[in-house]
């Protein structure tokens, strides 16, 4: 599956902040259909440093069928990602786009979310990794 894995955008929101950097999970989001005809999904990181910093980037993809705020009892694990020393310039924004397709596990539309957490590098040295940053649900039709 190809992914576009990087674009300029405007700063991230309401995100989880480490210690130069923030990342931030956004909403999953329609993304056409595969040749197959399969639904794909976007689950989009945003990544903002005010320092130079290289970046380690996990995500987790989940679907949700009870809440999804932690502990994620309940809910469907769907997979994960990661991206290794990525480069964010100083008061740069990037944008990740992973692009899955849609896990249709059940009658009904999925509610889908992801989590997202960054370690930042500087000199060889890395930071720990930061609280996960976690999207709002988006419900669609499997």
């Amino acid at each position: 599956m190809a992914t576009v894995p990087f674009a300029l955008a405007a700063p991230a929101q309401a995100a989880t902040t480490n210690a130069a950097c923030t990342v931030k999970a956004v909403a999953p989001a329609f993304a056409g259909h595969n040749t197959s005809g399969v639904k794909l999904v976007d689950y989009k990181i945003q990544v903002h440093c005010d320092k130079s910093r290289k970046v380690n980037v996990k995500q987790e993809r989940w679907e949700d069928d009870y809440t999804h705020t932690p502990p994620f009892n309940g809910n469907d694990f769907l997979g994960a990602s990661s991206w290794n020393n990525v480069s964010v310039g100083a008061g740069q924004t990037i944008t990740i786009h992973n692009v899955r397709t849609l896990v249709n596990g059940e009658a009904g539309n999925e509610e889908l979310f992801q989590k997202a957490a960054i370690q930042e590098g500087v000199d060889g040295l890395w930071s720990q990794w930061s609280k996960w940053s976690v999207s709002a649900n988006t419900s669609m039709p499997g």
